[in-house]
């Protein structure tokens, strides 16, 4: 095959396996080309679309099956590396060259790297042939770039010792040669060791071997000043390797990116990456601050290639550029990521926070109006993927309540989309049976009717489960459309100012009906009264979209929080009366709100009727839970829990505090004995294992079961004629002998040492039993240890 098939090829059968149309020419790559227009991010199809095609002998399906497979992960090493050791296999020189030129520099993969020496090391030299000076001049300098760019990398030992088995190679014709030689390796060897690199022990070793043999004299200074730095390198290697133990034990087996699912194998993933930046970070190898910052980086680039949908390592090797001063490099690599994760919400707004710090505000509109029409753009697929499956449902019935006859299946049979929902019931059996000719006509109409609404009542259930399916998607995609207009909102304020913001609000307004949920109107109406201080244009902002929201229970409570909060009493109270009586009232949030706001500030008649309103409306209300409710603030709320016992009454509300207005929090631990002891209402609840009393038919105690009376019933009374009477054991009392006298003035009481007196006991201070010295010295008849144990209270205390 001719070169020209390599990356020109690459480039013309990109999108190949994209295409719902064509077919590849062999029925297991279309399985797996299924499986992935299904599912983009099928590792295992990928990697066996790639072996098929491999194995096919086919140039142009093995070309589209890698195109796409690199479209989908261009930061996979292992691919690149893969398919340039394919491509130079198959006679392919320019192919591997241009990949090489692409992505050497983009792609931090010792794996790619070690491919282009490879290259490098084969096009320039042959077997049993000394290598030519200018072919050796071209080999120095690859081995450089190299190690410049992955030398430091855990793996690249061996490219090391490649280097130095490479300097070692060339012949010296002369003194002046042989000396540079020495210095070359000298230096190689110096560089290599101070690396946490596999196999820098062999590398030490050889150096040794090395100054032994140059300078046998001068070795030992050699070494020495080098063995710092290699017992570090040592050292972080041994940390690395259990680093990179939990980081390989806890990678997908296929070894691919895939998008985070949060199951506990990604999550402890994604945390042995994090353990592994900390400790870079943390410059283990007391590094300078070019050196230190050169392997972090790397660190991250390698987290970005194996965690390429990962959001936050994007972003959090972005603010590590920002952190160094490297504003440049922080954008620039927030950009790439936003062509990684166009629909990363995190990744697209810190993308333009960057650029608004740097002043580049037309970054900053592209990034905001890109991030609305994908998100516009994703509403729409979704609202018409799910109309298709809603028709598809309703021509089943139609087809089913036809003459009778078999559904036509020629020519017209329905593809299914590529995202539909296979196995949640699409393939209702819509067939009618054929009735023979010897029926009478009105039991062939009988079965048909019959089979019809059996179909019907299917399609029906079917029709329903995609209704749902259908509002829980489009919830989150508007909730998302809604959060990129309000962070529009935002910055549109700080750059232009409140102008602009009135702009774009008036903008939203030509938005289709339901793309925005309320959140974003609540956000234009706050920043009116705050930013442009217009009270009276955010109290008519929120009375204009009170009409497109008026079921809606969240939004007719952040009005009435705002009548609050802005002192509009009359208002707040008009507004709670004009739709506690609709469907936005049956929240008992509202309520709650608002009874906060009466208890608070209303007078004792509107609290009254406010309670009796509340009590008749919630079944879970009552006198006594309006009570503990009114008799609180905040977080005090002792009527509930001291005098009424709500934590630990059955009869007690158990829904979600703000299902029951402001009422009962759940108590603290009470205090028993010391011990922190919850106060668990749950029969079946198991005592703290720690707590050996205070539990009473498995219950835990709580401070008011601790006061009751012993002969209340609940407590088991003991057996007391089953006690024994306690008899301590009395020590007979010896008396000391008188002290010795004082030390004269002239003796120092510092040299008097517990080793010149004591001696029977001195085995206890030795073995550091203090206690048991003090004991057995107060207890002797000679009291030379006792009088000596004073003096040297510091160093018994340090002991």
């Amino acid at each position: 095959m001719a070169d020209s098939g390599g990356a020109a090829g690459l480039e013309q059968q990109n999108g190949l396996l994209h295409s719902g149309q064509q077919s590849t020419g062999n029925a297991e790559a279309d399985m797996y080309k299924k499986r992935l227009e299904r599912s983009p991010h099928d590792a295992e199809a990928w990697l066996g679309l790639l072996r098929v095609a491999r194995a096919s002998g086919n140039d142009e399906l093995l070309y589209a099956a890698y195109s796409s497979a690199l479209a989908q992960y261009p930061g996979s090493g292992h691919l690149l590396a893969t398919f340039v050791d394919l491509e130079l296999s198959r006679g392919n020189k320019s192919s591997a060259e241009t990949i090489f030129n692409s992505n050497l520099f983009n792609v931090p993969s010792l794996e790619l790297w070690q491919s282009y020496l490879n290259y490098v090391l084969q096009a320039n030299v042959e077997a049993g042939v000394e290598v030519p000076p200018e072919n050796r001049a071209t080999l120095m300098d690859c081995f450089r770039l190299v190690l410049d760019n992955v030398g430091f990398d855990r793996g690249a030992g061996q490219i090391w010792i490649d280097y130095i088995n490479f300097i070692n190679s060339a012949q010296s014709h002369a003194q002046y040669d042989e000396q540079q030689k020495v210095e070359l390796l000298r230096e190689t060897y110096q560089t290599a060791v101070a690396i946490p690199v596999l196999r820098v022990e062999d590398i030490w070793k050889e150096y040794d071997a090395f100054e032994a043999q140059t300078d046998r004299k001068g070795a030992k200074q050699q070494l020495g000043k080098m063995s710092p730095a290699y017992m570090t390198a040592r050292t972080a290697l041994r940390e690395m390797n259990r680093f990179w133990d939990a980081i390989q034990g806890t990678r997908p087996r296929h070894g691919l990116p895939q998008p985070p699912g949060w199951t506990a194998r990604e999550v402890e993933h994604l945390d042995a990456w994090k353990r592994y930046l900390k400790w870079e970070l943390g410059n283990p190898l007391r590094l300078s601050g070019a050196e230190a910052h050169k392997r972090v980086i790397y660190a991250y680039s390698q987290a970005c290639m194996d965690l390429w949908l990962y959001p936050e390592i994007w972003i959090e090797f972005a603010e590590y550029y920002a952190s160094i001063g490297q504003q440049n490099e922080a954008l620039a690599k927030l950009q790439a990521a936003s062509g990684v994760l166009p629909q990363s919400l995190a990744v697209q707004f810190a993308y333009a926070e960057t650029a608004e710090k740097m002043k580049q505000l037309d970054v900053c509109k592209q990034v905001y109006e890109g991030v609305i029409d994908r998100q516009r753009s994703s509403i729409e697929k979704a609202t018409e993927k799910y109309t298709r499956k809603l028709d598809r449902q309703d021509r089943r019935v139609e087809r089913a309540a036809g003459s009778g006859k078999q559904p036509d299946s020629g020519g017209a049979e329905e593809q299914p989309d590529s995202d539909s929902d296979a196995g949640d019931g699409d393939d209702v059996d819509d067939s009618v049976s054929v009735a023979s000719d010897s029926d009478g006509g009105e039991s062939k109409q009988r079965r048909t009717a019959q089979r019809v609404a059996r179909v019907r009542k299917a399609v029906e259930r079917r029709k329903d489960a995609i209704r749902a399916r259908m509002a829980d998607e489009l919830a989150e995609r508007r909730e998302t459309y809604t959060l990129t207009w309000i962070m529009y909102l935002r910055y549109m304020q700080r750059s232009e100012g409140i102008g602009a913001v009135q702009q774009l609000l008036k903008r939203s307004r030509t938005e289709p009906a339901g793309y925005m949920t309320h959140h974003f109107y609540v956000a234009a109406a706050h920043m009116e009264y705050h930013i442009g201080k217009r009270p009276g244009v955010a109290a008519k902002l929120f009375e204009l979209y009170v009409r497109n929201f008026s079921d809606t229970p969240e939004y007719i409570a952040e009005y009435l929080n705002y009548l609050v909060s802005s002192g509009d009493d009359t208002n707040a109270r008009a507004l709670f009366e004009r739709f506690h009586g609709t469907a936005a009232g049956d929240s008992s949030e509202l309520w709650a709100m608002f009874a906060d706001f009466e208890y608070n500030y209303g007078d004792l008649s509107a609290i009254e009727k406010l309670d009796r309103r509340l009590i008749e409306k919630f079944d879970h209300e009552s006198m006594l839970t309006r009570m503990a409710t009114r008799y609180s603030y905040l977080n005090v709320d002792c009527v509930a829990v001291s005098e009424f016992g709500f934590p630990y009454r059955k009869d007690a509300p158990h829904e979600p505090r703000a299902a029951r207005g402001l009422g009962v929090r759940e108590p603290p631990p009470a205090d028993v004995g010391g011990l922190r002891v919850r106060a668990d209402s749950d029969a079946g609840s198991e005592p703290p294992p720690h707590v050996a009393v205070g539990s009473v038919t498995g219950r835990t105690l709580n401070r008011h079961q601790l006061l009751a009376s012993a002969g209340s019933g609940r407590f088991a009374k003991p057996a007391l004629g089953s006690l024994q009477a306690y008899a301590p054991v009395v020590e007979p009392f010896v008396p000391l002998e008188p002290p010795v006298p004082p030390m004269s003035s002239g003796s120092d009481y510092r040299s008097h040492s517990l080793h010149s007196s004591g001696a029977q006991f001195r085995p206890l201070l030795e073995q550091g039993d203090v206690l048991s010295y003090v004991a057995a010295a107060v207890a002797a008849p000679d009291t030379s240890a006792f009088d000596a144990l004073p003096l040297n209270i510091d160093a018994l205390l340090g002991a």
